[in-house]
């Protein structure tokens, strides 16, 4: 009897404890998967970044091979062109 009295004294105890386990387990799993999130974000905002960065990188280097040519041109230019 005494062994009964007790298991529905402890019951209570046990079953909140149980509770606030899976609360703490939930909320680590949440906390978790917000970080992902966030990282699946911040990797998908420097992909576009890195992709922008392409892209200036390769018409700059395009603006730079024109003048280049155009250096080229004026210095292959006969004198009498370059006074006018």
């Amino acid at each position: 009897m005494r062994f009964v009295a007790f298991f529905s004294l402890a019951l209570p105890l046990w079953a909140s404890s149980a509770t606030a386990a899976d609360a703490a387990r939930d909320e680590t799993r949440d906390a978790l998967l917000r970080e992902r999130q966030e990282l699946s974000e911040r990797a998908a905002a420097l992909a576009d970044q890195q992709a922008t960065t392409q892209r200036l990188l390769e018409q700059q280097q395009a603006y730079l091979d024109a003048l280049e040519k155009e250096i080229q041109s004026l210095k292959a230019a006969p004198k009498s062109d370059q006074k006018n």
